[in-house]
């Protein structure tokens, strides 16, 4: 596996495991939503939102887009960090930066 590869597969783990740390914002948000305690607020749809475009960003990183999923990541870690989602915004940003980094690397 070629060093590009390698980085390619930890920004996809960290940017799918981010995504969907986000989008279980929302799974947790269900039930009490059902029971009519709470409604949707426009920060729970912008969070969901964030984790669905990660996921598929990672995923346009590991089919070789490195610089558009990686753009795409960074930008979205620093707006997840913004609303308060620290580690998963931290773990984005990562992935974003490891994809814009990936086509440099020299094995």
């Amino acid at each position: 596996m070629k060093g590009k590869d390698v980085f390619a597969l930890l920004a996809l783990i960290l940017g799918v495991v981010g995504g969907v740390l986000l989008v279980k914002v929302a799974i947790d948000a269900l039930p009490r939503l059902l029971e009519g305690r709470r409604q949707i607020g426009v920060e729970l749809l912008v969070i969901v939102g964030i984790g669905l475009i990660v996921i598929v960003a990672s995923a346009m990183i590991w089919k070789g887009s490195y610089f558009s999923g990686g753009l795409i990541n960074t930008v979205l870690g620093v707006v997840a960090i913004f609303y308060g989602k620290d580690t998963e915004g931290i773990m984005i940003l990562i992935s974003g930066i490891l994809a814009v980094v990936a086509p440099k690397v020299k094995d």
